[in-house]
């Protein structure tokens, strides 16, 4: 899955850890199918902090 934004990688990174936090009875086929699609989002999210934070820096360095 290619998410469009930061927040909609949240949004599903949230609620895959709420399946896993809800529900006892899960599958072990669904455990490793949330596990992935959560993996992806975490990871999604990660990058786009990085990007946002060097831009951050590009833009402060730009003012000193």
């Amino acid at each position: 899955m290619e998410y469009e934004n930061f927040e909609s990688a949240l949004e599903d990174l949230k609620n895959i850890v709420q399946i896993f936090e809800e529900n006892k009875d899960i599958t072990m086929d669904e455990l490793i199918a949330n596990y992935e699609k959560g993996m992806k989002a975490y990871h999604f999210c990660a990058k786009k902090l990085d990007e946002t934070q060097k831009k951050i820096k590009i833009i402060d360095e730009s003012f000193e």
